[in-house]
């Protein structure tokens, strides 16, 4: 390795040797818009803002926010803060006013004159003036000590302010007179009387996912997965205090999604303080009834009233109509919260009761299962004749897909049983949390049933084992599938198939082969997925030899071998099951999968995108309940509708169209534990997506860093290297790019299977950026060898742009040529337009500047389209080089097109547009020649082409606007105003089928050529 790559890697080992909290994003807050406004506010010197929300939800940290951004503005003219005291005796003491004019005092040097002495002294018990008289003599001082300085009034808890005083400051507001805002807080309610304009209530809304994930992520730095925090939010009502409480009460594992959380949530201070005194006021019979509804597993209000022993009118008529949603038969808690607390606060005794009357209830209507597992829970030294039917409910609620609630009734059956019927219930337990996405407690359960003896078969619970280990360990664990890769290398035959003599037997339950096949599947896929083929192809190899020594059969070897094949391990053969086959609905959804990836490696994006939003509808859950049998039938896990979904991002993603792979990757991530799939893909998708539109890493895509339970897999630390390339070439580090470019390319050995494709960077015109033609030559070498692994229009797409970049001044013409053939082949917008700047980069480069020009209008079009902001940005700044070298008089003679970047909405950035129109030839819209490279013959040529499809009036406004005039200037110029002159040019959008001033400029100068 060359030294300066030497270098470079000490530097980068130095630098991830940091803490992660510095790979974190900037520290915002949760209420930046509440802070802005406020700050806006201040400004203007007006305006009175009272934030209200339930305590915990974040209104006094808002406010001292706002103080901390005060203290930091600068400027000739610093606000003076006040802090407004709350009442600490009666509620007529005046002490908030005394409390202002003291500080006042004091951070003035001004005492209050002998005439407001008497009206400010509210405080006085023998005070006889009207509130309304305070407040003219308040604004009168502040006016005498800041004439010059705008007062800040920080009120928390207003409400808790005296009544004088409150109504002293609330009138001071109200007069306008002074240089004044009011910052304040409240309670919901806390006012007996609405606050007078200009007053302004803002409710503080309750925190969603997304907030909630940067509150613990950013402000409270604790790594938690998206989904986690999604369930906080949901859990917590979005309560600040509640969910950051909450949080510090989780273990690492459960933060990061890889082990179950309680249910319910364990109560907090803050859910204790908002809603204890309100529950401590029922009636023992109503407090039995709330928490008969916490430990219901069904929402059935008929169970609901048989357990309490309450009638429904006494529910719907009395105090637990403020707690319970009675609808349609079914009953809610109307604050999740509740839940959590009454749960929570319960002894014992009282839950063993609770869970006693519900069996009771549902035996009656002939619900053993359920009455069953209430019977359970109330039985405190256990009872191994309720494990047959645990294991059972258990074995019922995976195959529904209630993966969370199986392994609830699956933990329950081995706290109760023992032998044989334990180790069946670790295996539920250790599945259950598996297809869950909780691959800490799935390891962990697995392990103990690999523990019991003579219980469990290893061959039954290889499959899950294996990929659980993988996902905790980060690597398939090769010493667990070792004795099966042996088993493979004889002739045995299976004694679950054939007796001792070799006559086939009656298939009764599992076999042993079948299950060590789709052990050995599973190890197979997950060594491709982190770029092991050599291992992968042995495992498959072995799994094929086992599967024919089974005569009852093994499904989903065609899965497994599309699967590989995806990776470029092995041939595709006869491809995936279709919709149809007999197969379950984890295999149906796997096979949709494999076979979207295949679609999409031969360009049908179209048709993959279709199949997954097939395979989406029909197995993905519709409601996702948080009781029993809420999902319907056969739904997949939330482990496997994560595949599902992240492929579905994968498709868009590579189709260009960034916007929406974002949008359903946010979507996904705050459901499901999309870190898991592909060996982390997501993880680097996210980033990915990020740098495509921001140009650095968001909130979403750092969760999933942190929380990744595979930070060290191919696709994570490749993608994390190319993340940083596409970085530092944004800012113009090219060598630096370049290097990490090179980097990532010499740690992806070339025996490993490939990675699913990310579009990320070429480096081939990385190092042609850095100055390195060399470097450059060895990069395309290594890049056409690898282009084969690609879909035939990456592949065109990628070795076009990396010949461009090394391609010299003369072979313009071809080259053009060749992108423009090449463009009507590439779907994706995005590789389109990374290739339409890089080949303007290029004729920048060779000196061709009209050309550069037009290739890199298009850019900026095509990427600003696929929703890859920052790298529209980036091609922005090319086009605005070129626009700076043209107006310098660098362009060739025969330049043709009008330096206009006014794209339209969307487009980022813009170069100025020149001014002053005038006329020439016989009566045409002219801009002056010193603004327009657009010769007369052109627009004679254009106003022929276009004079059949556009009006007069139109066709005027068109060639302005091709020259490079604004709106104002071709109304200027045609004596008419801007709102007709808007009409005009969006009737010329539709009629010549572009969509913006950048298409419009493009098509003109393709027709004059």
């Amino acid at each position: 390795m060359p030294a300066s790559q030497q270098d470079f890697l000490t530097s980068e080992q130095g630098r991830a040797s940091r803490t992660a909290i510095e790979h974190r994003p900037e520290r915002l807050s949760s209420r930046r818009a509440e802070i802005d406004l406020a700050l806006a506010a201040v400004a203007d010197g007006r305006g009175a803002f009272v934030w209200s929300g339930e305590p915990g939800m974040g209104a006094s940290t808002t406010l001292e926010l706002v103080h901390e951004a005060l203290h930091e503005t600068q400027g000739p003219r610093q606000p003076l803060v006040l802090r407004v005291a709350q009442s600490v005796g009666a509620q007529r003491s005046g002490g908030a006013v005394r409390s202002i004019v003291s500080q006042l005092a004091q951070a003035t040097g001004r005492h209050v004159p002998d005439r407001l002495v008497r009206p400010l002294d509210v405080a006085d018990p023998e005070y006889g003036y009207l509130p309304e008289v305070g407040a003219v003599a308040l604004a009168e001082y502040l006016e005498e000590s800041v004439p010059d300085r705008t007062v800040v009034l920080l009120a928390d808890d207003l409400h808790l302010v005296d009544e004088i005083s409150r109504a002293v400051i609330v009138g001071l507001v109200a007069q306008r007179r002074a240089s004044l805002v009011l910052l304040a807080t409240s309670v919901p309610g806390g006012f007996e009387r609405p606050l007078p304009y200009p007053v302004e209530v803002r409710e503080l809304a309750p925190l969603g996912p997304a907030e909630a994930l940067h509150l613990l992520l950013v402000e409270e730095r604790l790594s938690v997965a998206p989904h986690v925090a999604a369930r906080l939010s949901t859990h917590l009502a979005g309560n600040a205090a509640a969910i950051s409480q909450t949080a510090r009460t989780l273990s690492t594992e459960q933060l990061a999604g890889t082990a179950i959380l309680p249910d319910p949530l364990p109560p907090v201070p803050a859910v204790r303080r908002l809603l204890g005194e309100r529950l401590g006021e029922l009636a023992p019979d109503e407090r039995r009834a709330l928490l008969v509804a916490a430990v219901a597993v069904v929402e059935r209000t008929d169970i609901l009233l048989a357990a309490s022993g309450l009638s429904i009118e006494e529910v719907l008529d009395g105090p637990l109509s403020g707690y319970l949603s009675l609808v349609s038969g079914r009953f809610a808690f109307t604050d999740p919260r509740v839940r959590s607390l009454v749960h929570g606060e319960a002894r014992l005794a009282d839950k063993t009761a609770a869970h006693l009357r519900l069996a009771t209830v549902h035996t009656a209507v002939d619900e053993q299962d359920i009455a069953t597992w209430h019977t359970a829970l109330a039985t405190l030294a256990g009872d191994a004749a309720l494990v047959p039917g645990l294991v059972s409910l258990a074995q019922r609620l995976l195959d529904r897909g209630d993966v969370v609630w199986a392994h609830e009734v699956a933990r329950e059956a081995a706290s109760q049983a023992t032998g044989t019927e334990r180790g069946e219930a670790y295996v539920l337990a250790g599945t259950a949390a598996l297809q869950s996405g909780h691959v800490h407690d799935a390891a962990d359960w697995l392990r103990r049933a690999a523990r019991c003896e003579g219980a469990v078969s290893a061959a039954q619970i290889l499959g899950p084992l294996v990929v659980a280990l993988t996902h905790v360990q980060g690597q398939v664990p090769d010493d667990v599938i070792a004795p099966y890769l042996a088993l493979a290398d004889t002739d045995d035959a299976c004694t679950c198939c054939v007796d001792r003599d070799g006559n086939p037997r009656e298939a009764a339950g599992s076999c042993e082969i079948g299950d060590v096949v789709r052990g050995l599947t599973s190890a197979a896929t997950l060594h491709a997925e982190r770029g092991d083929g050599v291992a992968a192809a042995q495992a498959f190899d072995a799994a094929k030899r086992l599967a024919r020594r089974c005569t009852q059969g093994v499904g989903g070897l065609e899965i497994t071998r599309s699967w590989l094949a995806n990776y470029g391990v092995g041939e595709r053969g006869g491809g995936p099951c279709t919709p149809g086959s007999a197969l379950t609905a984890e295999q149906e959804a796997y096979s949709q999968v494999s076979r979207a990836i295949s679609l999409a490696d031969e360009d049908a994006l179209d048709v993959a995108g279709q199949a997954l939003a097939s395979a989406v509808a029909n197995l993905a859950p519709v409601h996702s309940g948080g009781r029993w049998f809420d999902t319907p039938a056969g739904a997949v896990t939330p482990y496997v509708e994560a595949h599902l979904r992240l492929a579905q991002v994968l498709v868009h993603f590579w189709s260009g169209n960034i916007t929406r792979a974002r949008r359903e990757l946010e979507e996904a991530a705050f459901r499901l534990p999309v870190g898991l799939p592909f060996a982390g893909t997501g993880v680097a998708v996210a980033r990915r997506l990020d740098m495509a539109v921001h140009g650095s890493v968001g909130t979403l895509a750092t969760a999933l860093e942190e929380t990744c339970s595979c930070p060290t897999s191919r696709p994570v630390r490749l993608g994390l290297l190319v993340d940083r390339a596409i970085g530092a070439s944004f800012a113009r580090h090219h060598t630096q790019a370049a290097t990490l470019l090179e980097l990532a390319a010499e740690t992806d050995r070339r025996d490993c299977a490939h990675m699913l494709h990310l579009p990320g960077m070429d480096d081939v015109e990385a190092w042609v950026l850095a100055g390195r033609p060399d470097a450059a030559e060895r990069a395309l070498a290594r890049r056409r060898v690898e282009a084969k692994d690609l879909s035939p229009a990456n592949r065109v797409a990628t070795l076009a742009r990396a010949e461009i970049a090394l391609a010299r001044p003369e072979d313009a013409v071809v080259l053009r040529d060749a992108v423009a053939s090449a463009g009507r082949g590439i779907a994706s917008p995005f590789e389109h337009g990374r290739t339409e700047l890089c080949l303007g980069r290029a004729l920048t480069r060779w000196g061709d500047l009209p050309a550069a020009h037009e290739h890199l209008l298009s850019a900026v079009e095509l990427l600003t389209q696929s929703g890859a902001r920052a790298w529209a940005r980036q091609a922005h700044e090319e086009l605005t080089r070129v626009l700076a070298l043209l107006d310098d008089g660098l362009a060739t003679p025969d330049a043709r097109l009008a330096p206009d970047v006014h794209a339209g909405p969307g487009t980022p950035g813009g170069a100025g547009v020149r001014t002053g129109a005038t006329s020439s030839g016989l009566g045409r819209p002219r801009l002056a020649a010193r603004e327009s490279d657009v010769s007369d013959d052109a627009l004679d040529e254009l106003r022929g082409r276009w004079s059949d499809e556009l009006t007069e009036r139109e066709l005027d406004v068109a060639l302005l606007v091709v020259q490079g005039g604004s709106n104002r200037e071709a109304a200027d110029q045609l004596y008419l105003s801007v709102r007709t002159v808007e009409v005009h040019l969006g009737r010329v959008f539709r009629k010549l089928g572009v969509r913006s001033r950048v298409e419009l400029a493009v098509l003109a100068h393709r027709v004059g050529r």
